[in-house]
């Protein structure tokens, strides 16, 4: 009976000892462990839609990853959308081992915020196209648009006889790179070919169904036009079927890039010029110069990288694919002998 007592009496000391230290004992806090990468290094690049430049650029991108034995995660909405773009930007930032950030957008500032906290945490970063006045990332690098709208008005106003009108093919509405070739364009011929204007501007012109709408248009609204200036890669595609089926062979077609039907357009001549950017150079060092950030204890000592256009024409559509990577070779170095400089 005794035996029973005690064995009672220390189940009642057991259950008071568990209940106290239930009142006293502090809440379990769990603390996330940073992801156990190894070898694992994921760069983000992303873009606000699906399109053969940006499919360029992504080439170039997974080229300097396979090259440096990283991983590329790339993103862009099919449509283009430079809101869905910033979600799920910000959404992949939550994924492990992420070592470095690269957009690219036509709206300066939008991903100001998320390039902001990449650069908060470490990483590097890039922003290709537009570039904003409160630039985050570690380079922005762009073709100069507003020159490369120069250039094109200089070779314009030589073709014109330095007279004529001039109608400009836009891409995306609200596009800050389109305003600026517009620019350069206008202000060359305000200063030397005063006797050429813009008379007119359509809209959302590079998408398949945009470029023959925008040519159509150009048609029926302005008659009168001597040249027809586009601001992206396939704004002027339908105007090498359009024009020639209206009997408009005397319409100055320029181009931007090299779409296969603008190629095709200048051996035709359907198209007089156009010029290339550089898209798997850029896509390439979106990865590359985060990629030296991180291994090469480095920092940018430049904001802006103007990466070049080369203009094309039938004197070198043979040729200028060899100037395209000269001049990438020349900007790599650049990036990585001048810009690119050690942390003290």
């Amino acid at each position: 009976m005794k035996r029973l007592i005690f064995g009672m009496t220390m189940l009642v000391l057991v259950a008071a000892v568990l209940v106290l230290a239930a009142c006293t004992m502090p809440e379990t806090v769990v603390v996330e462990r940073e992801a156990d990468c190894g070898d694992t290094e994921r760069y983000i690049v992303s873009a606000p839609l699906v399109h053969p430049y940006i499919t360029q650029w992504q080439g170039g991108a997974e080229a300097a990853a396979e090259e440096l034995g990283v991983e590329i995660v790339f993103l862009a909405p099919a449509q283009y959308s430079p809101e869905k773009q910033l979600d799920m930007t910000e959404s992949a930032m939550s994924l492990p081992c992420v070592a470095g950030l690269s957009v690219m957008t036509g709206v300066p500032d939008i991903m100001e915020g998320v390039l902001g906290q990449a650069k908060e945490r470490g990483l590097g970063t890039t922003q290709n196209a537009s570039c904003g006045e409160a630039i985050n990332p570690d380079v922005c690098m762009a073709t100069d648009f507003y020159q490369a709208g120069w250039t094109v008005a200089e070779r314009l106003a030589d073709l014109m006889g330095g007279e004529g009108n001039v109608v400009v093919a836009y891409g995306e509405p609200g596009n800050v790179v389109d305003k600026d070739r517009q620019a350069g364009l206008e202000d060359y011929f305000a200063a030397h070919a005063p006797d050429i204007k813009v008379i007119g501007t359509l809209i959302d012109c590079d998408n398949p169904e945009g470029t023959v709408r925008c040519a159509e248009e150009a048609l029926a609204t302005y008659p009168e036009m001597n040249a027809y200036y586009s601001c992206g890669n396939l704004n002027s595609v339908g105007a090498t079927v359009a024009f020639p089926d209206a009997g408009r062979d005397d319409i100055i077609v320029t181009g931007v890039d090299d779409a296969p039907e603008i190629v095709e357009g200048i051996i035709n001549g359907t198209v007089s010029l156009t010029y290339v950017q550089q898209p798997y150079g850029q896509g390439y060092l979106a990865v590359y110069i985060p990629w030296l950030i991180k291994h090469q204890n480095v920092h940018s000592t430049q904001q802006y990288l103007d990466t070049r256009i080369t203009l094309v024409d039938q004197s070198n559509i043979d040729s200028y694919q060899d100037t395209m990577k000269q001049n990438f070779l020349e900007i790599k170095e650049i990036v990585e002998n001048e810009i690119m400089q050690p942390n003290e």
